[in-house]
């Protein structure tokens, strides 16, 4: 069997996180939200609708900020140790 590519497993983290976040969504919204009365029922229904379309939206669109933020710390650090090795061997 072919070793799975970045992409392939990038792609896999993302689908488990939304589904996760969307578990999460679901478990707080049955937990937390009271019995409303039959006027506010469709506008709270609405408005928990599209808060958690917006979120499941936000996910998959922002995603790629975690790896990212991670990268650029990594190469900032490697960076630093790097100047300060350099210090040390040029003095």
């Amino acid at each position: 069997m072919a070793k799975k590519t970045r992409k392939v497993l990038k792609q896999q983290s993302q689908q488990r996180a939304m589904q996760q976040a969307v578990a999460n969504v679901s478990a707080v919204d049955v937990v937390a939200t009271p019995a409303p009365t039959p006027a506010a029922s469709t506008a709270a229904a609405t408005a928990a609708a599209h808060s958690s379309k917006f979120e499941t939206e936000g996910l998959q669109e922002f995603a790629y900020v975690k790896s990212d933020v991670r990268r650029s710390l990594a190469l900032a650090g490697f960076f630093t140790v790097a100047m300060i090795v350099l210090s040390f061997i040029v003095h």
